[in-house]
Formats: structure tokens, C-alpha cells, sequence
């Protein structure tokens, strides 16, 4: 709902039941809001644009019309001109209102987190999970990320309108570069009521870091000869600036100008949020914003960075050390990992297959899957969710696979069923935590890739790095019976070419996934039992 703003007395309080926002004083409003570091006692309001200095708030949305009735912190200036208030002493599992100064609106609440390791007061953390949600800056795909959201209200609508308490976003969120204006329009316009009410769990895609070099031989092999190939102009360039190119394991590094050249303001990425490097929210110190950890009741979440640290060696065993450390003291009832490059996938231009990476962009894929699965599952991961793939895909309930596609054997890294066939999830087959295949151990992980919440690639022929026959094929994950092709002859594809959202719901007992398109529809679905 858009802002609508006027000049009233408190007597004007009914204004907020119709759902406007109302200011005391003339007040311009933000140009984007949003929560980081939500805990069970503080949380960190954010904001760019207006004229705001401080955030007022109250567990009753009537006390911030009298500032006699209300708690007001300063804010403070951080990078990129955002303003910052950082909240503290706060009741957990509340609901608090909030007031940029005079501006109230009764969309901008939150819940803090419950206590140690209990799920919120409604019995359930309900998390939004969107990838690659980042096209509404990208030439063609203009409103397709508005039509997934829109999908999952219609969904949310029919469940009971549940708030958002935790909003993951698996990178690539504002395209082609990452740039602080496409950040804008790609990701604070699109999801405002969102990023307002909930906390924003971000980590980092190719996209983020810019522009990188597109060889010349590559995009025009006929203008190049020798080996290695070599422009056959001698004039003219080795590359040229292409989005979402970049390898660099430097933050620093990041182009959003396209000269191939590090930009003076550094990553926007960097810039606009600011998450835990001190286990501010729980979990274990990085000391990094690259990756961190949360806690939210009974749940843990990681969000790892496959784009930087990944690429560097020391840097990904940094990363690897931090990992075990925190999953070991890790005492929470659930756990999820996310990160942007996916272990297993036969997405239309990414084939986790490629050991090179095509251009090195995808080499993420192969060290996530040898380096990193084999920690998830001694450590008691649930789930893993990655975007890259402009698709969906989501595996079975793995275990010990690290190797190409065509190793993979269902009956030897998937669990069993009582028939003693590999478990589907699919309706009333459920899986359990601690697995029965493996002796009653949590040893196993289902990963999903999710990286279509703002396109999703249909054919794999036109410039694609995996070939059309095993497109949406990989045999780590699960036949889809949702998928168009389950008509023909080859059956039913392991993965849906269709936009769409992920929804979890974290309880005591249950930790369920669901696949919503754009119509709101359940299109796939799985659940873990405690």
C-alpha cells in the first residue's frame, strides 16, 4: 500500500484502522525501510530518504501519538545515506510498533524473536524465501517479481494471512549490477510491506558484484585465432564489461560502471545492509558481513557467501573453520543454510556439473557441493536453499554425494522409505530429522534451488551452458509431477521451468517447504518431522 501522509492532531487516529500512515507534523517519507539484526531483545530500523531523526516505539501502535506514551532513539548516519536506530531492552516474542519520528503506520511492526530455542507465540516462524528476484531492472522481465510476490499473498491469504517474520533472499536481487539504484527498484519498491515488518536475511549472488570480463574469443570466436585465441585485431579489446561476470574474491573489486575498473563507493550490497558480524542475532562471530549466522526462536540460519570467500582458497577455508565452529555450538531445533550458488543443478545456464564454471562464474557450484555438503550433514543442516538457476529444483533427502550427476545413485545417497525405495516427500510421506536410513541419525539434507522469483529460463538450447536432453534432469533431485513435460515420453522433469516463491514454516515438530507459483498454487512440498 502506498504511503498517504497528512497533517493531523491525535484526534486523527482513526485514520490508522483504514490503513494510511499518519504523521503529527509534516514529514517526508523514506524512500526505502527496512529491519536488520532482528533478536529476543533489539532490532535495527533502517532507512534512506526524509527527514526522519529518530524511531519512536511501543508495544500499543495508540502510544506513539504521545511522546509521554512512547520509547524515541536517535538514529544515525551509516554508508550509502542510510539512517539507522538501533533498538535494545526489548521484550521477546512481542509485537512492537514503530514511528520514523511523527510518521506512524500500522505496517511498520515487528516481532522480536522468541525465547532460547521456542517457536514464536503463534506456534510457528514463517519465513519467505525469494531468488534471482532482481529483473525488475533486467530489459524484459518488467512485473515478474511483483506477479511471485503477488502469488504468495494470494497463497498467504488462504492460510491465514500469517506475518513474515524471517525474509531470505538468495542473491541476485538487483540486476544486471547491483547497483544501488537497481537495489531501488528491484528489490525496496517491490517488497516494502515486507522488508519493513520482517528480518531481512540477504547473501550474496554473481549480480552483486557488478560487471566482469567477457573475453572478446568467446562472444566472437570468428574474430579470434591462435592458441590460446587472440583478438586477430590488435586494436581491439580482450574483453568487454558483461554483468554478473565477475570471479573476484574482493569485495573491493566490485564494477557497477562497466570500465572493468574497482568502483570508489564500494559494493552497494555491503553498503545498504547491515548484518551480524558479532553474533549480534545469535549464532557465532564471522567477522564478516559476507557471512554470518541468526537465531529466531527454534531456528538457526546461515547465509554463507559463495560468490567471494568461496573463490579464494584461504578465504573458503576461513569460511569452512567459521562453519563447523557455529553449527557445532548450534542447539536450535531447525536449521537452514542458504547461498547463491547450488551444490546440485541442471538449470537451463548453470550445470553444477562444470567443474571450469564456465568463465569461472559457476565454479562456486562444484566447491559448495565437495567442500561444504559433507559439513551440513555431520552438523545437523535440514535444508539448503540456493538461487543461480532461474528454476526449481529440490533434491531428495540426501546424504554422501559430492560427485557429478552421472555418480549419483538414488538408492545409495537418498533415504528410503518403508518400501525401501527412494523417499519423494511427496504427500503424506514425510521425512524424519533424525533419518531411519541412516540408524537414526540427522545426517541428511534436502537442497532446493529457488533462483526463479523473478524469471525462469524455458529453454536450455539458446546459449546454454547444459544440453536440452538433461535440462531440469539432475538425478539428485525429485521427479516433479507439476512439470509440463510429464506427458511425453521422457516423464516428468526433476525440476519446474515456472516462477514462483518458497514458504517455510518452522513449528516445534514440523519444518515444511512449499513451492508457490505465481497463481498462488502449491506446486511442490515436503516435510520434516522432529
Amino acid at each position: 500500500m502506498p504511503f498517504q501522509y497528512r497533517l493531523v492532531s491525535r484526534g486523527a487516529f482513526a485514520l490508522i484502522a483504514l490503513g494510511a500512515a499518519v504523521a503529527l507534523h509534516a514529514q517526508t517519507p523514506p524512500e526505502r525501510l527496512f529491519l536488520q539484526q532482528v533478536s529476543d531483545t533489539g532490532v535495527i530500523v533502517k532507512w534512506r530518504g526524509g527527514d526522519a531523526q529518530e524511531v519512536c516505539y511501543s508495544t500499543a501502535i495508540g502510544n506513539l501519538y504521545d511522546r509521554n506514551s512512547r520509547r524515541c532513539v536517535d538514529a544515525v548516519l551509516t554508508e550509502g545515506g542510510h539512517m539507522e536506530a538501533r533498538l535494545t531492552r526489548l521484550a521477546s516474542n512481542f509485537t512492537y510498533y514503530y514511528s520514523l519520528g511523527d510518521l506512524v503506520s500500522p505496517t511498520q511492526k515487528f516481532r522480536t524473536a522468541p525465547d532460547w530455542n521456542k517457536p514464536p507465540r503463534d506456534g510457528n516462524t514463517h519465513i519467505l524465501i525469494v531468488g534471482d528476484s532482481g529483473t525488475q531492472t533486467e530489459a524484459g522481465h518488467d512485473g515478474e517479481a511483483a506477479e511471485v510476490l503477488a502469488g504468495f499473498h494470494a497463497y498467504n491469504a488462504r492460510h491465514g494471512n500469517e506475518p513474515v517474520d524471517l525474509f531470505l533472499a538468495l542473491g541476485d536481487n538487483a540486476y544486471l549490477m547491483g547497483t544501488d539504484q537497481q537495489w531501488q527498484k528491484s528489490f525496496f519498491e517491490i517488497y516494502p510491506d515486507i522488508l519493513k515488518s520482517a528480518a531481512v536475511l540477504p547473501t550474496i549472488g554473481n549480480h552483486e558484484m557488478g560487471y566482469g570480463p567477457l573475453p572478446i574469443c568467446i562472444l566472437a570466436p570468428a574474430s579470434c585465432q591462435g592458441d590460446p585465441p587472440k583478438p586477430i585485431n590488435p586494436n581491439a579489446p580482450e574483453s568487454i564489461p558483461y554483468g554478473g561476470l565477475s570471479t573476484s574474491s574482493n569485495p573491493d573489486d566490485y564494477d557497477g560502471t562497466g570500465d572493468l575498473q574497482p568502483d570508489a563507493g564500494g559494493m552497494p550490497y555491503l553498503n545498504i545492509f547491515s548484518l551480524p558480524t558479532a553474533g549480534e542475532s545469535g549464532g557465532l562471530a564471522s567477522g564478516t558481513e559476507q557471512y554470518y549466522s541468526v537465531n529466531y526462536g527454534n531456528v538457526h540460519v546461515v547465509s554463507l557467501d559463495s560468490q567471494l570467500s568461496a573463490r579464494d582458497p584461504g578465504q573458503r577455508e576461513a569460511m569452512k573453520e567459521w562453519l563447523v565452529a557455529d553449527l557445532g555450538g548450534n542447539d536450535r531445533d531447525w536449521t537452514i543454510v542458504i547461498f547463491h550458488h547450488p551444490p546440485y543443478t541442471k538449470g537451463a545456464n548453470h550445470d553444477s556439473d562444470d567443474a571450469n564454471g564456465g568463465l569461472g562464474v559457476d565454479k562456486p557450484e562444484w566447491d559448495m557441493r565437495n567442500e561444504f555438503t559433507p559439513i551440513f550433514e555431520d552438523y545437523g543442516v535440514d535444508v539448503v536453499y540456493s538461487g543461480h538457476s532461474h528454476s526449481y529444483e529440490r533434491s531428495y533427502y540426501l546424504r554422501g554425494h559430492t560427485g557429478t550427476s552421472d555418480t549419483f545413485s538414488a538408492d545409495e545417497h537418498a533415504e528410503l522409505n518403508a518400501a525401501g525405495a527412494p523417499g519423494l516427500g511427496y504427500g503424506k510421506e514425510t521425512y524424519a530429522q533424525l533419518s531411519p536410513t541412516s540408524g537414526g541419525i540427522d545426517d541428511r539434507v534436502v537442497y532446493t534451488v529457488a533462483g526463479n522469483s523473478g524469471k525462469a529460463d524455458t529453454n536450455a538450447g539458446l546459449g546454454g551452458v547444459t544440453d536440452p536432453g538433461e535440462w531440469l534432469r539432475h538425478p539428485a533431485h525429485v521427479p516433479q509431477p507439476a512439470d509440463s513435460e510429464c506427458a511425453v515420453a521422457a516423464g516428468c522433469r526433476n525440476g519446474l521451468a515456472v516462477r514462483g516463491s518458497v514458504v517455510l514454516d518452522a513449528s516445534f515438530f514440523q519444518l515444511t517447504a512449499k513451492f508457490i507459483d505465481v497463481n498462488g498454487v502449491v506446486l511442490d512440498q515436503f516435510t520434516i518431522n522432529r
